[in-house]
């Protein structure tokens, strides 16, 4: 039948899907929620309901303060273990070094003093777990070496022969810290299963007994104190959201003294994480992941062969991870020191890890010490994908803190074995971030988020333009780029590439696209390369100055 038929062309119009630039799945430990379960989130959204507390939500606070207007954001609640650390043996002396082993179960200062030296099971020592204020009776070294510390759940491995006055130190943490008390009434415990950190501080504000003392307490070390309450009949304390209990003692409190510890965040296991994002990363197509929580160089290695999957899955994705804080007793030379050790051996291209700490104030008001890797994920959300993290231009992170005995010379160290870090500029107020660095290899062109991300958006782009060209006709490929099909799949991948030149601010300088002639379609298929012209970053400045005196032979107006 002769009439008029109507036909559909799509795919002219020159939209380019495929960009998933500002967002990322979080994932960490909180006390609400169902983990595995992604939670779509915006800065309106209430987290206190939906997830409780813990690192995770703290984490999030973070990222919306930093995320710009419009942030896309998936929280992954993950099983959390206690955390507790021990640190290593500091020794002192001339003989042999020795090792420790086991999980902390109880807080202790250890100091073993060699009394007597000689081998194994001749010499002697002496023992404190009080950072050396008092030692116990002196005993034989075990044969084995094996010195069991009390009840704390640490071994220390002793080796070789000893040496008389030699000191092998260390400190022991559990979940909650010990109790330091500043005054002259009684002593006061803690206890619980820790669902998020703090500093705490309990302040006596009026003395009395229980049901008439008063106290003011503190989740951040003192800087802001919640109401003046009464010690509760049965003594027990509630510590805010942490999951822990004070309790007070059946005896008179005294008006003035404080009690203050630490309460270590939950932490997750790598395998935890990655077995509980299988789901989530089924679901949503995001830009990056951010594992919230203390972290090495083996989860960072998990991470990117997760990533390296994600990439042959056709979805270009990167991790941002964080590093471990301070121990007890720590320096800030030490933990630097730390870090860059760390990091050695390590060449991860799809995996950043944020190396800067310090107090970070939240819309809450309380002042936290953490790991600033919240703030950095909330600005990568907030900025186009060649652009720097460390940008001036676009201000300092206003509620970050760097520790006073933080220099520059930490944060060139720590920059340059690869980790994102955060600085102090001469002249400006305030907190900026430094380079935005991968775990990339030192010749990799991926040891900059800028570029990685760049590319990343560009590949997924590209992709997308180019199997709408899947089983089309290729034409005559003796005419190259002239080929009907040929010619189509080339302008289609221009065409997504140029959505990111045409971008404002401009995402690629140009890009160029070749299809090299006298390929063997029927068999190898088409092959192309693009090069990406990305946009220069400025990471230096040279200043050059010079003086001279108006009306001199020097003077650049007169010449």
């Amino acid at each position: 039948m002769n009439d008029v038929f109507e036909y559909l062309i799509d795919g002219t119009s020159g939209l380019a899907p495929g960009g998933v630039e500002g967002s990322c799945i979080v994932a960490g430990v909180c006390s609400l929620g169902e983990v595995g379960r992604g939670y779509l989130l915006g800065k309106s959204s209430d987290l206190d309901a939906l997830l409780g507390a813990g690192p995770l939500v703290d984490r999030l606070r973070d990222l919306f303060a930093a995320g710009g207007q419009s942030p896309v954001v998936v929280a992954v609640p993950v099983p959390g273990t206690n955390a507790g650390y021990v640190t290593p043996i500091v020794h002192t002396g001339t003989g042999p070094a020795a090792q420790i082993s086991g999980t902390p179960v109880s807080n202790a200062d250890i100091h073993i003093v060699i009394v007597q030296g000689g081998a194994l099971a001749v010499a002697t020592y002496k023992l404190s777990t009080d950072g050396g204020a008092t030692l116990g009776a002196e005993t034989p070294t075990p044969a084995n070496g094996q010195i069991a510390v009390g009840a704390t759940g640490v071994t220390v491995v002793l080796a070789g022969v000893q040496v008389a006055a030699d000191v092998y130190a260390c400190h022991v943490r559990a979940p909650i810290g010990p109790i330091t008390k500043v005054g002259t009434g009684p002593a006061v415990t803690a206890a619980g299963t820790p669902t998020a950190g703090a500093a705490v501080v309990l302040l006596i504000t009026g003395g009395g007994a229980r049901n008439a003392g008063t106290y003011q307490l503190s989740l951040d070390g003192g800087d802001n104190y919640g109401p003046v309450r009464t010690i509760p009949v049965d003594g027990a304390i509630t510590v805010g959201s942490t999951g822990v209990i004070i309790t007070f003692p059946a005896q008179t409190a005294v008006a003035g003294d404080v009690y203050s510890f630490t309460i270590l965040d939950p932490v997750p296991t790598v395998s935890a994480v990655l077995e509980t994002l299988e789901t989530p990363l089924e679901l949503y197509d995001v830009e990056f992941v951010y594992v919230v929580g203390a972290s090495d160089s083996s989860d960072w290695s998990a991470l990117q062969v997760r990533a390296d999957e994600l990439w042959n899955l056709h979805r270009p994705t990167f991790f941002l991870a964080e590093c471990r804080l301070t121990y007890d007793g720590e320096s800030i030379d030490t933990w630097t020191a730390a870090m860059v050790a760390e990091r050695q051996g390590v060449a991860l291209r799809f995996v950043a890890v944020v190396c800067a700490y310090g107090e970070i104030v939240d819309f809450t008001g309380l002042s936290h010490t953490r790991n600033g890797a919240g703030l950095a994920a909330g600005r990568l959300l907030a900025i186009p994908v060649m652009r720097a993290l460390g940008r001036v231009r676009d201000g300092a992170v206003s509620q970050f803190s760097l520790p006073a005995e933080y220099t520059e010379s930490h944060q060139v160290m720590l920059q340059d074995a690869g980790y994102i870090t955060a600085r102090r500029y001469a002249g400006l107020s305030g907190t900026y971030w430094g380079d935005e660095r991968t775990l990339a290899d030192a010749t990799s062109d991926y040891r900059y988020l800028s570029v990685l991300r760049t590319v990343f958006k560009a590949v997924r782009k590209a992709r997308i333009a180019a199997l709408r060209s899947m089983y089309d006709e290729a034409g005559d490929p003796t005419l190259g780029i002239s080929a009907a099909g040929i010619g189509y799949l080339k302008t289609g991948v221009e065409s997504a590439l140029n959505t990111m030149t045409k971008a404002i601010p401009q995402e690629l300088a140009a890009h160029q696209v070749l299809i090299p002639d006298g390929q063997d379609i029927v068999n190898n298929g088409v092959a192309m390369e693009m090069t990406l012209i990305g946009i220069p970053i400025i990471r230096k400045i040279k200043l050059f100055a010079r003086y001279v005196y108006a009306g001199g032979a020097f003077d650049p107006r007169l010449q």
